[in-house]
């Protein structure tokens, strides 16, 4: 559903703009239009092009509250006539504080890191009795302590052939071995060089351990229960100093908000000598509140106009929908935002989709993991608008599972439950309605879609497409007439079929000529074609087209039908393979078989539905040219 607009005009002298602007604007709904272009007559009008004053200032506000962790969503503007200096000072202070408290913060983790690592190592070697510490102290002998591979470890009697060092192994974890090497100071740069080419992992020390691995373990232990200690004051002293100042920072961050917002306003504002003018879109119910609220102020003159009053500007498009049919949105918005004066077609896709993606994917248990996973995910918040789409889909796929009588697959000789109608899997002949109920399916939505299009004309005043489009009467008379031949064919009914042919030759001429036909109503002097030959060919082949297009849209709906049969043969080879194997490797395949097919198959029919969708129902109806209303306030909202 599209709300209605309003375009509005706000006029007041220049020595009253900010009480206006603060009492009537800033809080409300209004998407403000290019002043320039919106008035007829711009002459002795100007706009204002300085900058914000106070950007660099609310984004340093923003990005402090961003590392504090400060919640400042919702935080309206407010006027309270800070001085530059005073915000300056408010934040800095604060800054430094937290500053100085998270990196101190950091650092300790960091050692800590260290301490465990060096602990984890050394761990490796806790039985050992060397003494780390007199280690430490050799003046003309390095060591290095760590790990190689031991593919390197065999290597070391080759590589290490006639040079002065020697390699103590000390424990052997899985695939590597840790130990040390004692090497000269003059050797120590080659040999280093050489057991880098072996892969070997050196484990850096302090110099400061004291005693044997397990002496220094504990001690790296108290260390680190020291640390955390302190790095909980810290956080505790953080949020004391987020406490006592919060109120403080939101209201100095309300205050430069305020500037921020009355400046970002000014930009849409055209000016006179005396006066000042703001012009935009608002929504019909935002604009008599606004209208209620300004009725007995003198210096404010609102004017407020229906869209086709200024009809050299095309309206944003504001949605709203029922909460169950918002995660479709997204579908809508992908495809393109509905233009002012078209339907919406966000409930049409709701329901379709989830009817069709039930159709195509109809088990019980696989609809019920389905919804559940989209309960889960929207409850953790995640996933989006997918996570939503889940519940409704899912749901629809556990109803036409009751239809087929299929859970997990298990169906037909192996059925759980009775079908309320039929299985579509269970013979030749449930085969082929499956298809049939398809294409029917698809018939009803496709004249669905052509008498959402007939609407859009009316909205859009476009007798063209009304009467002469493929997709306005005169399409819709062909191809009932085209399907009430074919019927009549195949069931050898004896109907006249020669009044149909005239519908048909008719309906089929009113398409060809459909430009110059529309032109011809509209009453436009220009109505026939400069170049008739290449009218003929160009429409001869558009034609041509729209027939083909007829053919291959309902056609296209046979995957409906084949998708359905695809998931209960998919889920037959599961089956199968649970009654054939043994117990564990029944469980195995039973739940891989049912995991993949619900996340693979699932996925599949998901972009398939959308694909019928766009391509074989909105390119009928849907133009989707339109932009998003976007107001003011949520621009300036939290200052970004």
């Amino acid at each position: 559903m599209i709300s209605k607009m309003k375009f509005i005009n706000i006029v007041g002298p220049k020595s009253a703009y900010e009480r206006i602007i603060s009492k009537y604007v800033m809080d409300s709904e209004i998407e403000f239009e290019n002043p320039m272009a919106a008035l007829r007559n711009t002459k002795g009008f100007t706009v204002s092009n300085e900058t914000n004053p106070a950007e660099d200032m609310l984004k340093k506000f923003t990005d402090v509250f961003d590392y504090a962790g400060i919640d400042y969503s919702g935080v309206k503007h407010r006027n309270d006539n800070f001085s530059r200096e005073e915000l300056d000072g408010v934040i800095n202070v604060f800054d430094t504080k937290i500053h100085a408290l998270k990196d101190e913060i950091e650092e300790l983790e960091k050692e800590i890191e260290h301490n465990e690592q060096l602990a984890e190592a050394l761990g490796h070697v806790v039985g050992s009795n060397i003494n780390l510490e007199t280690l430490g102290k050799l003046n003309y002998i390095h060591y290095r302590f760590g790990r190689l591979p031991i593919s390197g470890y065999h290597k070391l009697d080759t590589y290490l052939k006639d040079l002065p060092v020697y390699f103590a192994p000390m424990t052997t974890e899985n695939d590597r071995v840790w130990g040390i090497y004692f090497v000269s100071e003059q050797d120590e740069e080659n040999v280093d060089r050489i057991f880098a080419s072996l892969y070997f992992e050196r484990l850096y020390m302090d110099g400061d351990e004291i005693g044997t691995p397990a002496a220094v373990i504990e001690t790296l232990e108290a260390e680190k229960s020291a640390m955390q200690q302190r790095i909980s004051e810290l956080k505790k002293k953080i949020d004391a100093t987020i406490a006592v100042q919060k109120y403080d920072l939101l209201k100095a961050y309300a205050d430069i908000k305020y500037v921020y917002d009355m400046y970002n306003i000014r930009k849409h504002t055209t000016n006179s000598n005396n006066s000042f003018c703001l012009t935009g879109w608002i929504p019909e119910e935002e604009a008599e509140r606004l209208k209620a609220e300004s009725a007995n102020d003198s210096e404010c003159v609102l004017l407020i106009d229906k869209p086709e009053t200024v009809s050299h500007i095309v309206p944003p498009t504001r949605l709203k929908n029922l909460k169950i049919f918002k995660p479709f949105e997204e579908f809508v918005r992908m495809y393109g935002v509905p233009n002012y004066n078209e339907i919406d077609p966000t409930p049409f896709l709701a329901i379709v989709y989830t009817i069709l993606f039930g159709i195509m994917f109809g088990d019980v248990g696989h609809g019920l993991c389905l919804a559940a996973i989209g309960l889960i995910m929207t409850a953790l918040k995640k996933g989006g608008f997918l996570a939503k789409l889940l519940v409704p889909i899912g749901l629809s796929s556990t109803f036409f599972g009751f239809v087929y009588g299929s859970v997990f697959g298990m169906e037909g000789e192996h059925q759980l439950i009775k079908p309320l109608w039929f299985t579509p899997f269970e013979d030749s002949g449930t085969m082929m309605n499956t298809l049939i109920y398809a294409v029917i399916i698809g018939v009803v939505l496709i004249l669905v879609c052509m008498v959402f299009n007939i609407i859009n004309g009316a909205k859009q005043k476009n007798l063209q497409k009304i009467f002469f489009s493929q997709n306005g009467v005169a399409g819709m008379v062909f191809y009932i007439m085209v399907l009430y031949c074919g019927i009549s064919a195949v069931s050898g009914a004896s109907n006249p079929l020669w009044i149909a042919g005239i519908f048909i030759a008719v309906s089929l001429v009113m398409i060809f000529l459909q430009e110059p036909l529309g032109k011809l109503v509209s009453r436009k002097k220009d109505w026939m074609p400069k170049e008739k030959g290449g009218f003929f060919v160009e429409a001869f082949f558009e034609t041509f087209e729209i027939l083909l297009s007829f053919v291959t849209n309902t056609v296209s709906f046979l995957r409906v039908g084949a998708f359905a049969l695809n998931h209960a043969g998919m889920m037959s080879v599961v089956v199968m393979f649970m009654y054939t194997l043994g117990t564990g490797g029944s469980i195995a395949v039973t739940v891989f078989g049912n995991l993949l097919v619900i996340g693979l198959e699932g996925l599949i029919v998901g972009i398939q539905v959308l694909r019928l969708g766009f391509y074989e129902m909105f390119s009928r109806f849907y133009a989707g040219d339109g932009r998003e209303f976007k107001p003011i306030n949520s621009e300036n909202k939290l200052g970004k």
